[in-house]
């Protein structure tokens, strides 16, 4: 659950004690198969249900499934199974449910492919009766833990829950993203709560696993459904929200752009085949369009079309992260550590995200693996080492997705400082010791580099000098930490008040030829000053800087 989404759904658990006993109303999606085996359906609005006022919820049984990748949950996609109207003794049919529903979902894709992405979590629920109201029919009332019922808003097969019971009893797992509350009956029923991100299945029924993808479809993708019955024969409403539903036919949507138009004209044979504007939609025959011929939003046992598989992985991008670990970002490198980063991992080889090393914003050459040897980069000074991983599956088109939710980086700062201390300074007539420091950067190109000292004896005059080489010597009442070729900068004079001195070092102006700096060489800086105040030789010395100069 990498991202902050501010929806209903993530929400819900959070505001619905404030929402009083009688809970909200909710936009819902419900399905059934008639006689000729079509499927129909609709959408409608029904009472949640909160959670203020409702007893405390007992300890239940809470298991991951074996088939999920137990992965850190702040980085899956949390699936959690409760159930309604299984008593004590009937567990075993509940666990047997959820088994074949969550192995079902993941031979659909796209959740084939990424099932490593999901845990799958069970909470066991007791109930006090055995199946749940209206079940076989309308009037027949069960004392149930979640209070699920058939004929909701006098819809038959609409099997709906209360919500807040539901994710009371959910949060008892390591974490929540979406929830499938199953109804212990082998009526055909379910339901699709887009905004709870939460969908319903009658467990014991032939059609269980499809009805939960149908749902989830829903409840998951933000999709709409795709047949065409329910509605008004000619649809007269507004551009739907639903990335499979759309008002523009073929022509107006590929000159638009929108929608599925990167997907218009070319065929999936696994997946629903040709994708262009077929007339029929979201309940009505004419004036909507639909991206295939006769996807699973508009039949049980199909496959999804391309745009709501393109929907569906973003979906689950919004919540996963491609970069499931990596080194640590909180600290600094000295150049010689291996670095790494550990992507997720879609099923498959062919399938792997595409890993990127940089330095400072350059690709680095061949560095396209989960580790980097620091030691390889041969680097002077501080640097930024990033690492970019992107999911460039051609399952999404959108690149602007890809770009947002789809591709991670982490960054390290690589490298010392290129100015470090050495040397100690010593007591002078102040009752301190002259300290060197220093602004700007080392970039001979930028040539800003400001030598500073503080501490010196005040308003007396001194000398910045440097050299290539680090001595230890007694000089005067110091020691002096610079030897070689000694090249000494204009005398300045420090103030009255801290002993402050600063003295741009310009690279373009040598003392001396010989003290020409250039990049890639290390220089010695100190600074010499008279101090008549002090007992001793009358003069001092600071600590030293080292510093390595950069292009």
């Amino acid at each position: 659950m990498r991202h902050l989404t501010l929806n209903a759904a993530a929400l819900f658990p959070l505001l619905a004690p404030l929402l009083g006993a009688q809970g909200s109303d909710s936009l819902v999606y419900y399905d059934w198969v008639d006689e000729l085996g079509v499927l129909r359906g609709g959408h409608t609005w029904v009472t949640t249900g909160a959670m203020n006022g409702l007893p405390p919820v007992p300890a239940s049984q809470v298991s991951t499934l074996a088939l999920s990748s137990g992965g850190p949950s702040e980085n899956r996609v949390d699936l959690v199974f409760v159930g309604d109207g299984y008593t004590a003794s009937e567990l075993g049919s509940f666990q047997n449910h959820v088994d074949s529903q969550s192995a079902a979902f993941f031979q659909m894709e796209p959740f084939k492919r990424y099932e490593s992405y999901f845990n799958v979590h069970r909470v066991d629920v007791i109930s006090n009766d055995s199946g749940v109201d209206n079940d076989p029919t309308q009037g027949i009332t069960r004392d149930t833990a979640l209070d699920m019922a058939f004929w909701c808003s006098n819809i038959e097969r609409l099997l709906c829950v209360n919500v807040g019971k539901a994710y009371s009893f959910a949060n008892q797992a390591p974490d929540v993203d979406y929830v499938v509350a199953v109804a212990n009956s082998s009526k055909y029923g379910g339901a699709g709560y887009p905004t709870n991100n939460l969908g319903t299945v009658a467990g014991g029924n032939s059609s269980a696993s499809q009805v939960l993808i149908h749902e989830l479809g829903h409840a998951m993708g933000n999709l709409a459904d795709e047949y065409t019955y329910g509605g008004p024969q000619v649809y007269s409403g507004p551009e739907p929200n639903a990335p499979n539903s759309s008002k523009q036919d073929a022509t107006m949507m590929a000159s638009t752009g929108q929608k599925w138009a990167t997907w218009l004209g070319e065929s999936f044979p696994s997946f629903d085949g040709l994708v262009s504007t077929f007339e029929g939609s979201s309940y009505s025959q004419l004036g909507v369009y639909r991206p295939s011929n006769n996807s699973c939003m508009r039949n049980l046992n199909r496959p999804f079309n391309m745009p709501s598989v393109e929907s569906l992985l973003i979906e689950i991008y919004k919540r996963v992260d491609p970069i499931d670990d990596s080194s640590s970002e909180a600290l600094q490198y000295q150049g010689d550590e291996v670095l790494f980063v550990t992507a997720m991992d879609p099923v498959g080889s062919a399938n792997s995200l595409e890993i990127q090393w940089f330095l400072d914003d350059v690709p680095i050459i061949g560095a396209t693996g989960p580790q980097l040897d620091l030691s390889t980069l041969s680097v002077l000074g501080s640097h930024e080492v990033r690492v970019e991983v992107v999911d460039s599956t051609t399952w999404v088109r959108d690149e602007s997705a890809r770009s947002e939710w789809m591709t991670g980086g982490r960054s390290f700062d690589v490298g010392s400082s290129p100015v470090t201390s050495y040397c100690t300074t010593s007591p002078n007539s102040t009752g301190l010791g002259a300290v060197m420091g220093w602004t700007g950067s080392t970039s001979v190109v930028a040539n800003d580099l400001q030598l500073q000292v503080v501490s010196s004896s005040l308003g007396t005059p001194g000398v910045f000098f440097y050299g290539q080489n680090q001595v230890s010597q007694p000089f005067g009442d110091g020691v002096r930490c610079v030897g070689g070729g000694i090249y000494r900068l204009g005398p300045i004079f420090s103030d009255g008040n801290f002993g402050f001195a600063e003295q741009w070092l310009d690279l373009t102006d040598p003392p001396q030829p010989a003290g020409q700096i250039n990049a890639g060489s290390t220089w010695n800086f100190q600074f010499w000053y008279r101090d008549p105040l002090a007992a001793g030789s009358g003069f001092n010395l600071s600590d030293a800087l080292s510093a390595i100069f950069l292009p």
